[in-house]
């Protein structure tokens, strides 16, 4: 697994310290902007749509106004997305080192056998953990709700246009004949939250136990899917054309990838 995560990464260890080094030349914003880019193409462009789906657009913006209403990314964030990571938090704690060990795999010291937990190992370790932790899920927390305001009115009108794209306006009129009734309006308020309700989330918890037993198991199977495959190479491994080609792709000298070509892992480790 150990060997899985760093070939991942090879490629962007061979410039690591280039790119660092390069900084005024190739200013944050710039390589935060590529970044964007990049992210922004994930989901692809939607189909523009058609007259008649535009012309549903007002009956849609309705059906939208009454399950999506301006807040309510922050009304999830701070009713069910909080409570749901202090509980991941706690639970992890809880976690036997012993377990920890047997999935990451490289905890070689940890005896199999041991009681202790991950949460009694960490307060010895770092007494402040705990509050630690909570500051800096706090500020998550707080600045992902920041993010999802900003966002909130760009994914409203793309909530507008599915539901335009989707349904007839016979389908919208009677979405929003039955939303502008008591039990309606008390459901669509309620639509969207529900999905991250406690008793919706608790039921998750079952999940668990077979998530933890399922991993090894994953790391086993990702392993043999690739068994057949050759290994990544390391810079020192491709013919003097390609080291060429290389250097280029990420604009850093053949030097500067030599230099900072990953150390040769231990034959003992496992190929991924």
């Amino acid at each position: 697994m150990r060997r899985f995560l760093v070939s991942s990464a090879a490629a962007l260890g061979l410039v690591a310290a280039p790119a660092f080094a390069q900084e005024e030349g190739t200013t944050a914003q710039v390589e935060d902007a590529r970044v964007a880019d990049l992210m922004g193409s994930m989901f692809g462009e939607a189909d523009p749509l058609t007259p008649e789906q535009e012309s549903r657009l007002p009956a849609a913006q309705l059906v939208v106004d009454r399950i999506f209403p301006t807040g309510t990314y922050a009304k999830m964030m701070d009713e069910s997305m909080k409570p749901m990571m202090d509980g991941i938090m706690g639970s992890m704690l809880q976690v036997p080192a012993a377990e920890l060990a047997k999935l990451v795999g490289n905890l070689a010291a940890v005896d199999p056998a041991a009681e202790g937990s991950i949460g009694e190992a960490m307060a010895i370790l770092d007494p402040a953990f705990e509050e630690r932790n909570k500051r800096m899920m706090d500020t998550t927390l707080n600045m992902m709700t920041e993010l999802m305001d900003e966002i909130e009115p760009s994914y409203r009108a793309g909530l507008t246009r599915a539901y335009a794209v989707r349904f007839t306006p016979a389908e919208l009129g009677d979405m929003n004949a039955f939303f502008s009734t008591p039990s309606g309006s008390r459901y669509a308020a309620e639509s969207m939250l529900i999905f991250m309700d406690p008793q919706v989330m608790s039921a998750m918890n079952e999940l668990m136990p077979s998530m933890m037993e399922m991993m090894p198991k994953m790391m086993e199977r990702m392993t043999q899917s690739v068994a057949d495959l050759p290994p990544a190479r390391t810079y020192s491994q491709l013919s003097a054309d390609e080291q060429t080609r290389l250097a280029r792709i990420l604009g850093v000298s053949k030097d500067e990838l030599a230099a900072n070509e990953p150390a040769a892992e231990t034959a003992s480790e496992d190929a991924y």
